[in-house]
């Protein structure tokens, strides 16, 4: 906690969850027959405890302290920042309160970064003239204006909802769209150039890259002719169907994605959050925590391809290594199965030292968030070899796999509905967590975003940005003078206000400066220094309880024969995405292996990972005597 934590005496552990009555309570609220009434230290009755808040009236205090009831009563218990008194702590407990801060805001920051998804991909249809709050303005899509011409048609494909079977929408686009530098310039600026480039892949392209000579000022018109040109050069030159490559256009709506549109709205969606680089995962994720990529625009290009992020020159310090000199605290947490940290292997010159000090598996994550032990801050990453709970799209083609009797055809392999059950259980966690003297609810802000678009569609054309260093030489010529495409982004806290649309124009800088201004630390670069902070998610100052929070619901995730270790009926075959690979491609050139010889596929994953990953990061379930449960996502 820092020097602005609630004042007055913590409760000790115990605390029973939302609804939960405490230990021998009556259920109806009422003492046993003979018994006289609980007193708190203060001598007031429960009765005249909820009484003073304005809850035994209509019988309101019969049947049990329900969500909505505990809604009426949160002024009288923790209203304008003040700290709830604890002298009633009995019927507290039992209304699911949690003391307020001192004043509006966060002690614990938690983010999870999911893979590869532009904000119109997943939020492009989150409100309507119908639906949106009162007062607000969102920037989403429009079926009558936002489109693409189409390079095959000639016509216009707008913008729409994708349509078809759940099973086949849930991996849309399908397949993975192009993310990297020569790609995106196509995307948001329509060009190819030279013209060689469109048949070339993104590592073979040649200067300028695609780009024009005048980048201020992106049309968003290439999705479409990107994605036609990288199919084409994937398939020989041959041009793919219309429903193939129209799809590109096509977005989730709030029904089809229960988990996301719930928290966008019942919390603060920003529909102006930018990636740091108009291009793919890892140099987007190093601007996340470095607020530079070391002049990088691709995962592997050049000639050290992978190795180049183990690089010892590229030592430059994350927020980590500022909170760590500031005796603050931060976690990294990653799949319990995947055994490597992505954010271990990219800073590995800087964080290598706390590999098995500040780097845990997902179990830990929620043993700690239950504790009330989260870090200042704590990083989530989903899972990105195998059985993808990501969100990434879907690599490589389709097979079919008999499991249990039932014929799966893509399936699960990469559906966004296993990182709906992910955000569904870090979020679940955060809300039921109800610890009297650490984190909880009340003083842990959640940040659910992306790390870049991943060539699916936006309609915003990205803005300028500050260079983060100078650099005399970087890769394909980029001068880090732009961000890349919108990206999901939404701030949950109790603080934050349902309904919340924030139009400031944030990029991956963002949670750095956050960090920075919060606890008085030095900026790591001119990109993330001054830049804007999410604090304008903080815009209550009565906070609103957990018990008043909105339950999410996943949907149900079809079996994914992925999951099975080993896959009994050998479908040991599929493809790994863009980051799993280059994951694997890290681990291969931090053991000294050849880079030419980089595991593809879900079996040889699996094989590598067991053989080397193990025990690099972390304690590792593997070295814990057993496996903590975890919720299933």
């Amino acid at each position: 906690m820092n020097d602005d934590e609630p004042a007055g005496e913590d409760e000790p552990d115990g605390a029973e969850p939302d609804g939960a009555e405490p230990d021998g309570a009556e259920p109806d609220g009422a003492e046993p027959d003979g018994a006289e009434p609980d007193r708190d230290s203060a001598g007031s009755s429960r009765r005249s405890f909820l009484r003073s808040a304005g809850l035994v009236a209509a019988g309101a205090v019969g049947g049990g302290i329900a969500g909505g009831v505990a809604g009426a009563a949160i002024g009288a218990f923790g209203g304008h920042g003040e700290a709830v008194h604890t002298e009633h702590a009995a019927a507290e407990r039992e209304l699911g309160l949690l003391p307020a801060r001192g004043k509006p805001g966060f002690d614990h920051l938690v983010v999870v970064m999911f893979e590869n998804r532009s904000f119109d991909n997943i939020f492009g249809f989150l409100y309507d003239e119908q639906t949106i709050p009162a007062g607000q303005r969102f920037e989403g899509l429009n079926p009558d204006v936002h489109g693409n011409a189409d390079p095959i048609a000639g016509d216009t494909v707008f913008v729409h909802p994708y349509a078809g079977a759940t099973d086949v929408v849930m991996s849309r686009p399908d397949p993975d769209p192009g993310e990297e530098y020569p790609h995106v310039n196509t995307q948001l600026f329509g060009s190819v150039a030279p013209s060689s480039n469109a048949l070339r892949g993104p590592l073979d392209a040649v200067a300028p890259y695609n780009a024009p000579s005048d980048v201020s000022n992106p049309t968003m018109d290439g999705f479409l002719a990107d994605y036609v040109n990288k199919y084409r050069a994937e398939h020989d030159g041959a041009a793919p169907a219309l429903e193939q490559y129209r799809q590109i256009m096509g977005a989730f709506t709030p029904d089809m994605l229960p988990v996301f549109s719930t928290l966008a709205a019942s919390f603060a969606v920003y529909d102006d959050w930018h990636c740091a680089v108009p291009s793919q995962t890892f140099c987007n994720r190093s601007f996340f925590h470095a607020s530079t990529s070391h002049g990088y625009v691709t995962n592997a290009g050049g000639p050290q391809r992978y190795g180049k992020w183990l690089d010892e020159r590229n030592d430059a310090p994350t927020i980590f290594n500022r909170l760590e000199d500031a005796g603050l605290s931060w976690r990294v947490y990653f799949d319990d199965r995947q055994f490597v940290s992505l954010t271990g292997f990219i800073h590995a010159p800087a964080l290598q030292p706390y590999w098995k000090k500040n780097f845990f598996p997902m179990s830990r994550f929620y043993r700690d968030v239950a504790d009330g032990a989260l870090p200042d801050y704590a990083f989530i990453e989903p899972r990105l070899l195998y059985d993808h709970n990501d969100m990434h799209p879907p690599v490589g083609p389709d097979t079919a796999t008999d499991v249990n009797g039932t014929l799966i055809t893509g399936g699960a392999i990469s559906d966004v509905r296993a990182g709906e059950a992910l955000l569904h259980a870090i979020y679940d966690a955060v809300r039921t967590s109800a610890s009297r003297h650490g984190s909880n609810a009340m003083n842990t802000m959640l940040l659910a975003t992306f790390d870049e678009h991943g060539g699916t569609y936006d309609h915003v054309p990205p803005p300028s940005a500050v260079q983060p260093e100078d650099r005399d030489e970087t890769e394909m010529d980029f001068g880090f003078d732009r961000l890349g495409v919108r990206v999901p982004a939404i701030a949950i806290s109790a603080y934050t206000a349902r309904g919340e649309i924030i139009h400031d124009t944030m990029h991956h800088g963002s949670v750095i400066s956050t960090l920075c201004a919060k606890h008085g630390l030095k900026p790591l670069t001119k990109r993330d220094s001054g830049a804007p902070t999410i604090d304008n998610a903080v815009t209550l100052t009565t906070p609103r309880q957990p018990v008043t929070w909105p339950q999410t619901h996943p949907q149900y995730i079809p079996p994914n024969p992925e999951a099975l270790d080993p896959v009994p009926d050998g479908d040991d075959d599929r493809p790994l995405s863009p980051p799993g690979v280059g994951l694997l491609g890290m681990l291969v050139a931090h053991v000294g292996g050849d880079q030419t010889q980089i595991p593809r596929t879900y079996r040889e994953a699996f094989n590598l990972v067991e053989q080397e990953g193990k025990g690099l990061f972390g304690p590792g379930p593997g070295d814990v005597g057993e496996r903590l449960s975890t919720p299933r996502t």
